[in-house]
């Protein structure tokens, strides 16, 4: 029916020994689900394990990064019964935490939008690069969240605890210039580098 499926999640090991890895839910600014959160550490554990890969690139397609979960996958939480809520079904399997412990560096492209749990996602990258003008939320407290998945933790150890409670508790969108002053990115680069 003129439907195409593809992989949420794309993996390519590059001459220089990087692991590429790509969100690859443009048409939903790579929003998370279980399905793309499964197949991403998937692609990690893949990247850990083999000898050629030195270093993970982390990327979104299209114009966005990783919006946060996909609000359609926490709508079907919402309607799952009492058992089914533990949040894997919205999330998957894994924790964002996990990417702390991994022995190759982890790198983040941030390409556009960076919000929720795709800005916990890019926070547990050991580096992160920002194209100019890439925007970022925390989001959970205009969604009426708590601040979850690890941010909690990893955001006041990057940006200092008077930051962290800044963008925890008003969820503002913030460009990637002022992220790098905040210590939230490493360098702002020109969107085509």
């Amino acid at each position: 029916y003129g439907v195409v499926m593809r992989d949420p999640v794309l993996y390519q090991v590059l001459d220089s020994g990087v692991a590429l890895v790509t969100f690859n839910r443009p048409d939903r600014l790579n929003a998370w689900t279980a399905a793309l959160g499964d197949m991403y550490f998937g692609h990690l554990d893949a990247a850990m394990a083999a000898p050629a890969v030195r270093a993970v690139v982390v990327t979104g397609a299209g114009k966005g990064y990783c919006a946060g979960a996909d609000l359609q996958s926490l709508d079907a939480l919402g309607s799952a019964s009492p058992g089914e809520r533990d949040g894997s079904m919205a999330t998957g399997t894994r924790v964002q935490v996990e990417m702390l412990s991994l022995p190759k560096p982890i790198i983040s492209a941030i390409t556009g939008a960076c919000a929720g749990l795709g800005l916990v996602q890019a926070l547990m990258c050991d580096v992160r690069f920002a194209a100019a003008g890439a925007k970022f939320t925390t989001a959970f407290a205009k969604r009426g969240l708590i601040a979850e998945y690890g941010i909690s933790w990893i955001l006041p150890r990057l940006a200092g605890p008077a930051v962290a409670l800044d963008l925890l508790l008003s969820s503002r969108v913030f460009l990637a210039e002022e992220a790098r002053e905040l210590g939230r990115v490493n360098k702002v680069l020109a969107p085509e580098d």
